[in-house]
């Protein structure tokens, strides 16, 4: 299959191979495929280069993107121990990827002609040791691109630091203080000590910011560029489980009971196995007296990072009880859609994050209006639920592309994802799966 960027795609492109700079930004929202933009832009110039980005990017996004826009270039993800870091650089690729906080590797490593920062906005504060350890890596580079959907996700404060880093302090200032002096005034004060905690733009500014930046960073939205009332775009996320989690898993679906933690965990038989499997997955897994356990935190821990580049409403879809129990306390912002007034709320752009199981979001509701990000950490059962579900956004008033994040970590995950695409039984698929699976083991 031929892949062909969009027409805005390309001119990102041609946006990254004609900036005077060193540096160049590109401030695009989620969905409108950041990756594979740079990923069409790398030319042998440019290479090698070097991405840094969060975890479960570097380790899932990066190496199936390459494998689908640039099968042509090599690709070394250098994660794990500093053994195994050590290995993948030193295969010596064309496209190694590392996360933010490993850049202390390269203190002494052979330079790279392209640093790619993905998720910019991860710099957005100088005294970090992150930003004091990425930008000696950077200046040694002959290209930097930041790549944002959140450039100022707190305000205009946040750009200096990431900009510095692309311009070398050419449009914003050579320091944070000269630059907050140039266009902010103190705002609200700490009673007692004084303390400013907020910086107010002074008139005019925000202009003359974004005109100083016009040549070096380019920006487009999802309502622009993502058409609306088309399907909604599905976005695998994969996410690995930890080590005991994988084990409980794998011992579950063998045995059909596990035995930890002072508790146990049986399934009588395979419809109630999918459900604790699938809790499993959650990361969170109930036990036969209906004590809820934690497992890990993996899929909430993606769904942070999605909402964090995210600049407007996100939808949580969850399964279980314990599961939006755990959303809700990573995500002191959220608020759950049976709450009073929520709706309203949400439909105005006052609310970040809202959480809901797909039967509380049914019929009737209209949720388009504050957002067009959903995120699935446990997929719904029902053909009937999943649809309802994405009809809250993807409706008549929706004025973007909806985005449609399914976390995956377990085979069942997979399995529902591909009953609800086909608009099979989903119970039946899993049943299916489970059964074909126990009656091959009983055949070795």
């Amino acid at each position: 299959m031929t892949l062909t960027l969009h027409e805005y795609q390309r001119q990102a492109v041609r946006h990254l191979h004609s900036t005077g700079e060193p540096g160049a930004g590109l401030f695009l929202d989620l969905g409108l495929g950041k990756t594979a933009t740079v990923l069409s832009a790398l030319t042998p110039d440019h290479l090698p280069a070097l991405v840094l980005a969060p975890k479960r990017v570097a380790a899932h996004v990066w190496p199936h993107e390459q494998a689908l826009w640039r099968p042509d270039l090599t690709l070394a993800t250098a994660l794990g121990t500093p053994t195994a870091r050590e290995h993948a650089r030193a295969q010596r690729a064309d496209i190694t990827v590392m996360t933010h906080d490993t850049v202390g590797d390269l203190v002494r490593h052979p330079g790279y002609q392209t640093i790619v920062l993905d998720e910019l906005s991860a710099y957005k504060t100088k005294t970090t040791q992150r930003w004091r350890m990425t930008a000696p890596v950077a200046r040694r580079a002959r290209h930097v691109w930041g790549l944002t959907g959140t450039p100022a996700p707190n305000g205009y404060l946040d750009l200096w630091a990431q900009v510095a880093l692309l311009d070398r302090g050419r449009r914003l200032g050579p320091t944070l203080t000269a630059y907050r002096d140039r266009y902010f005034t103190p705002g609200r004060r700490l009673p007692y000590t004084q303390v400013v905690v907020e910086w107010l733009p002074k008139k005019g500014a925000l202009d003359a910011i974004n005109a100083l930046l016009a040549d070096l960073c380019i920006s487009m939205s999802a309502e622009d560029y993502l058409a609306a009332h088309h399907e909604p775009t599905l976005i695998e996320v994969e996410v690995d489980l930890p080590k005991d989690a994988r084990a409980f898993y794998s011992r579950l679906e063998t045995d059909l009971v596990v035995t930890a933690r002072n508790a146990t965990f049986s399934a009588a038989n395979t419809a109630v196995l999918s459900n604790k499997l699938l809790q499993v997955s959650s990361g969170f897994v109930y036990d036969d007296l209906g004590a809820a356990y934690h497992l890990h935190s993996e899929k909430i821990l993606a769904a942070r990072d999605i909402v964090e580049q995210s600049h407007r409403g996100v939808i949580i879809f969850y399964g279980y009880t314990a599961e939006r129990d755990g959303l809700l306390a990573a995500f002191p912002e959220a608020r759950t859609i049976d709450e009073p007034g929520v709706i309203a709320n949400w439909n105005a752009g006052r609310v970040r994050v809202l959480v809901a199981h797909p039967k509380s979001a049914g019929h009737g509701l209209n949720l388009q209006y504050g957002g067009h990000t959903i995120v699935f950490t446990t997929l719904p059962w029902s053909l009937e639920l999943w649809e309802q579900s994405l009809g809250r956004l993807a409706r008549q008033g929706q004025t973007s592309g909806v985005l449609v994040h399914w976390l995956s970590a377990t085979p069942l995950d997979k399995i529902v994802m591909k009953a609800l695409l086909a608009k099979e039984d989903v119970q039946a698929a899993l049943l299916s799966y489970l059964g074909r699976k126990a009656l091959y083991e009983a055949l070795l």
